[in-house]
């Protein structure tokens, strides 16, 4: 598990543990590892995107490898962890990618997919939409103390998908190697515009909440200081969905899990508490 700490990092790491898998943690500082109570059987190791060294000695042993390398450390972080996994005999690395515009992902990660997939043709691409989970975490502080969240997305609609299904989509594919040379579009069930995201969010958590429209100037703002990279690639992205570009409803969840996706209304339940 290389990010191990990452927000689907955790939920893989979480979902394997309760599937009784063995997981060794690729992490900062492994002595301060352990977060939830499954987590403190895990196998804890350094792990550094930017240290050839540790990747080398992290997947020693393994049979397949989670990776979600943030966006502005590729293709380079996965290229050079795909290498040092090839030579240690890894069957298959589980990348975390993106759709993007033509359900293409992005620039870097089409660099860092191919890197991948060269090094190890057995790898699996796991390719999301916008991670509801947003909602509870980069937009939480908005929602919960001033009842509105804002994003330059107009009335554009997202096929939203729950961060807890891509972290199911990546145990499936991490265990069985049916899944081999695959690509999975990750979306949910419904296409949905952020003031029916809003009317779910108010339902469940029994307060008003409102989607304020603003524009790309605004975002911006709100991401002073992020890498440029990050900027451009949420920038590209919002004017995909203002532009029809993440509607689409794929299949591959309930194809692979043998169960629907989760909707926004059930992510909005089951998180209820924290916009209160």
């Amino acid at each position: 598990m290389a990010n191990a700490n990452g927000k689907i990092g955790s939920a893989v790491v979480d979902a394997l543990v309760a599937a009784g898998v063995p997981v060794r943690a690729g992490v900062r500082r492994p002595d301060a590892y352990g977060g939830s109570e499954r987590q403190k059987g895990v196998e804890a190791v350094a792990f550094d995107y930017g240290d050839p060294a540790l990747m080398v000695h992290a997947v020693q042993g393994v049979e397949a490898v989670f990776s979600a390398a943030p966006y502005e450390t590729l293709p380079t972080a996965e290229a050079g962890l795909a290498v040092a996994a090839a030579a240690a005999g890894v069957a298959r690395i589980v990348k975390l990618s993106a759709l993007g515009p033509d359900d293409q992902p992005p620039a870097a990660h089409a660099a860092a997919e191919m890197a991948v997939l060269n090094a190890l043709p057995a790898s699996v691409m796991l390719r999301p939409t916008f991670f509801m989970q947003n909602y509870a975490t980069m937009h939480l502080a908005a929602i919960r103390d001033g009842g509105a969240f804002y994003e330059p997305a107009a009335q554009g609609r997202t096929a939203f998908v729950d961060a807890r299904d891509i972290a199911d989509m990546a145990v499936a594919a991490l265990t069985d190697p049916a899944h081999a040379g695959r690509i999975y579009s990750l979306t949910g069930p419904e296409a949905l515009s952020r003031d029916e995201v809003a009317a779910r969010i108010a339902a469940a958590a029994g307060r008003p909440v409102a989607y304020v429209a603003v524009d790309d100037a605004a975002l911006r703002a709100a991401l002073n200081g992020a890498d440029p990279l990050l900027v451009e690639l949420m920038s590209e992205l919002m004017a995909l969905v203002r532009a029809g570009g993440t509607e689409r409803v794929h299949g591959d969840i309930p194809a692979v899990l043998g169960r629907p996706a989760r909707d926004v209304a059930t992510f909005a339940r089951d998180h209820a508490t924290v916009w209160r």
